[in-house]
């Protein structure tokens, strides 16, 4: 009896010290992220703070888009036959470009880069 007695004291007393370990470890993870989101001294996070020099880039319909790249988009035999999905008026050092994602048949998307003259810059 003794025995049975000392071997469910002792089983515990094993559970236990590995629940603290697992607590312990479960701690300093949180810790970690903590004070991985904490801000830097001026209260914004050092990942989210703009650039002086970052482009403007906003979101506008198709239809906002210049003649040249609308006709870009229409003669292109590649671009032609993709279905438009997003498109961003990108202006950076006072010269404009368009940003257009489109969906290719796998459903994918494809982010191609067009010069306001309507030049493909970039797919």
């Amino acid at each position: 009896m003794k025995l049975l007695m000392c071997m469910s004291v002792l089983g515990m007393m094993l559970l236990a010290s590995c629940s603290n370990q697992r607590e312990k470890a479960n701690s300093d993870d949180e810790k970690l992220q903590s004070e991985e989101a904490m801000p830097d001294i001026d209260g914004v996070s050092e990942l989210q703070t703009p650039s002086d020099d970052e482009a403007q880039r906003d979101e506008i319909s198709e239809g906002e888009l210049p003649e040249e790249v609308t006709n870009l988009l229409k003669d292109d035999s590649l671009l032609s036959a993709l279905q438009l999905k997003k498109v961003y008026k990108v202006m950076e050092d006072g010269e404009i470009f368009y940003d257009i994602a489109f969906e290719t048949d796998e459903k994918e998307t494809m982010m191609v880069l067009i010069s306001e003259e309507g030049e493909v810059l970039e797919y």
